[in-house]
């Protein structure tokens, strides 16, 4: 999982906690989440990670490297990546957490079958 964020969007504070839950409970089934803030620095990010208690990697990325992955005017940005690197999903906007959970059951079972080259 691939999410663009920052620190200024309400919806982001909203489903941080969802995506560190989401990394405890499937990790051991091949979930990797990581963070992309679009804040100019880390000054208001390592706070902000440290109040939400996230437990995923969090880098600083720029709107260039959001828009190639699609993120374009709307935060949160967030893809569902397989283990061969290909894009399974990009939900721009806030999505419903039940549903975005079962996207990622789904993603972690099909993707469980397939060999990793």
């Amino acid at each position: 999982m691939l999410d663009f964020w920052g620190t200024f969007c309400e919806v982001c504070a909203t489903e941080i906690p969802w995506f560190s839950e989401f990394q405890n409970k499937y990790k051991g089934s091949g979930l990797s989440v990581i963070g992309v803030s679009l804040d100019d620095s880390w000054k208001p990010v390592k706070p902000y990670l440290q109040e939400k208690k996230v437990n995923y990697t969090v880098v600083i990325g720029n709107d260039d490297l959001a828009r190639q992955f699609g993120v374009v005017n709307a935060l949160p940005g967030t893809l569902l990546i397989d283990r061969n690197g290909k894009i399974a999903d990009l939900h721009l906007g806030m999505v419903d957490k039940e549903v975005f959970e079962g996207e990622i059951r789904v993603l972690l079972k099909n993707s469980a079958k397939k060999p990793v080259r």
